[in-house]
């Protein structure tokens, strides 16, 4: 006769394997699996895509829903580096025609101003990519910089 702990231990393997059997053949815990795979290698348009399929197959599949969440989280951060990076380039063909122009500087002041409101408005998780929270503020620091270098002058 088996004991009460090898018993119970059995029954636990047995109920996680078919746990197990069960994610990976059910067609919304598939593509919740690839979607995460992808938001790792940082391609979060896939990821989210693949999240949101798998969440509309099955409501209740909550690794779908906090990859969405997550990937949402994620693609602020990704396009607030990308416009900033766009800015950015804005700014430096201002800067390389002296002497900057009044008007020059208030459409800077602007960008600067709409850039750190931005910042202001991502709000990281725990699972946010600690690469995407550091690029963000370095490009905060960035408009920072250049706005406290043209403007905290007078």
């Amino acid at each position: 006769m088996l004991s009460g702990r090898i018993w119970y231990a059995l029954l636990a393997s047995m109920l996680l394997i078919s746990m197990a059997i069960f994610a990976w053949t059910n067609p919304s815990y598939e593509k919740a699996f690839e979607a995460k795979w992808h938001y790792f290698l940082g391609e979060y348009d896939k990821a989210y895509d693949l999240a949101k399929e798998a969440y509309d197959l099955d409501r209740y599949n909550r690794m779908a829903f906090t990859i969405m969440t997550q990937t949402d989280v994620a693609r602020k951060y990704l396009d607030y580096i990308e416009e900033g990076q766009r800015y950015l380039n804005i700014i430096e063909k201002i800067a390389d025609h002296p002497p900057i122009s009044e008007a020059d500087k208030i459409r800077i002041k602007m960008i600067c101003e709409v850039m750190m409101g931005r910042y202001a408005m991502l709000k990281p998780t725990k699972l946010t990519d600690k690469k995407l929270i550091d690029e963000a503020r370095a490009m905060y620091e960035r408009f920072k910089t250049i706005y406290d270098s043209i403007f905290k002058q007078k």
